[in-house]
């Protein structure tokens, strides 16, 4: 299945025409001299939008910045003016959630990361300096990094450790590791037959071993989110580093709505609610629960549908579609969300005290960050979303004023960070740095 590539290079069926190794001779290089940057990422829109910062920051540093991407988020990068080069998965993206079986949903994974590795590989044959890669995506792009003798480095919102919190609670120290290699260790049937595809194509010798646990603990990995939300005895391999969150970028001739902004300026700071790329949760029980609390605190609220379409009726309540969190969360009194790590760092930079909702995967990780740090009076679970416990919890957050000083603090602490720049200094070091190497 083709690509949708900005420029038409070589294709990968012709690996001897590629501008792949290096040169044994290696000029010397400035720290400013321009890179090309190939930046993969994939995912949900909470994913997505971190790397729209970092792909226009490295643009705004004087680099070639080219972004694969599904279709779907092509835009996303294209209005900043950024290269794209997008992988056609809108059926697969349209299959997740609707298949009725564990293999089917399996064999829809594993097509999409077949697609996303020769998409990859094309992308990277026209001719890349360096790569930065999605955890999605990070499997094929070592291993074209490798081949093409071009450093690697994955660029994470998430560890996959994080995948399993309760594994990691009470002793993250000695857990992380056994939590990290579980995690890769199941989804690693999903990247087999793309792994095959690269290997075939790049002359690389199979591996089982490897492919059953690529990339692992010796890739470079750079984490986007704060390192003052994670417990202190929490240790990363020494090529795994946390650098601080990658801050959205708004599009270009993006401007609030205007029934948005006649509703904040019309009376008090109202409450948001909002569940992100969120698919399978029980929206008229949310919707119905997001009224009664209303009602009961007299309060107002910012509704956002997000991928559940969520909406909930009354007066002092006002459904939205998109909007950037970077905008919206200053607005607002408090924010009650399912704790995606986007929308987290989003709140917190914003100094916005917030109430976790849980629904999957790394979610209940960053709701008991909270929660332990002190910034949150609970973590409801959505299963156990009842009218009664969000009325008690909100309550709490919106009238005990120690959750908004220590998340003010902790808002200082995370501004302290600044992840697009940890990796500006990465791509401007010398090429073939040992520790680059993916």
């Amino acid at each position: 299945m083709p690509c949708t590539p900005v420029v038409h290079g070589i294709s990968p069926s012709q690996p001897e025409q590629r501008n792949t190794r290096r040169s044994e001779t290696v000029e010397p290089e400035s720290p400013l001299t321009r890179r090309r940057v190939l930046l993969a990422t994939w995912g949900t829109t909470g994913d997505i939008a971190p790397y729209t910062g970092l792909a226009t920051g490295l643009k705004d540093a004087g680099h070639d910045v080219t972004v694969v991407t599904s279709n779907r988020y092509a835009d996303a990068f294209r209005q900043h003016g950024l290269g794209v080069h997008a992988m056609p998965l809108d059926q697969y993206e349209a299959a997740i959630g609707q298949l009725p079986t564990r293999r089917a949903r399996t064999n829809n994974a594993r097509e999409m990361a077949t697609v996303a590795a020769r998409c990859l590989l094309e992308a990277a044959s026209e001719g890349t300096d360096f790569l930065l890669a999605h955890p999605l995506l990070h499997p094929q792009a070592a291993l074209i990094g490798r081949g093409l003798g071009v450093p690697c480095i994955g660029t994470y919102t998430v560890s996959h450790a994080m995948m399993l919190p309760r594994l990691l609670a009470g002793n993250p120290r000695h857990r992380y590791r056994l939590a990290d290699s579980v995690v890769r260790m199941i989804l690693s049937p999903i990247y087999k037959p793309g792994a095959a595809h690269l290997r075939r194509e790049l002359g690389l010798t199979p591996s089982a071993v490897e492919d059953l646990t690529l990339p692992t603990s010796r890739h470079s990995v750079r984490y986007g989110f704060g390192a003052p939300l994670l417990p202190r005895r929490l240790r990363f391999p020494a090529s795994h580093q946390v650098v601080g969150a990658w801050r959205p970028r708004r599009a270009i001739d993006w401007q609030p709505d205007a029934r948005l902004q006649e509703f904040l300026e019309s009376g008090p700071a109202p409450v948001y609610f909002g569940f992100g790329s969120m698919r399978g949760i029980n929206h008229d029980h949310l919707a119905h629960a997001i009224t009664g609390v209303v009602q009961r605190l007299g309060i107002r609220a910012v509704v956002q549908g997000g991928w559940a379409e969520l909406q909930s009726h009354g007066d002092d309540v006002l459904n939205i579609r998109d909007c950037p969190h970077d905008w919206l969360f200053p607005r607002i009194r408090a924010a009650v969300h399912h704790a995606g790590a986007g929308t987290t760092h989003a709140c917190l930079q914003a100094a916005t005290p917030a109430l976790p909702i849980p629904v999957a995967m790394d979610q209940p990780f960053w709701a008991s960050r909270l929660h332990a740090l002190g910034l949150t009076p609970t973590v409801i679970p959505h299963q156990q979303l009842t009218g009664a416990n969000l009325t008690l919890a909100l309550e709490q957050l919106l009238t005990d004023d120690r959750y908004r000083l220590r998340t003010d603090r902790i808002s200082r602490a995370l501004r302290q960070q600044d992840g697009t720049a940890a990796i500006l200094e990465e791509v401007a070091r010398p090429l073939g740095s040992a520790h680059l190497t993916g």
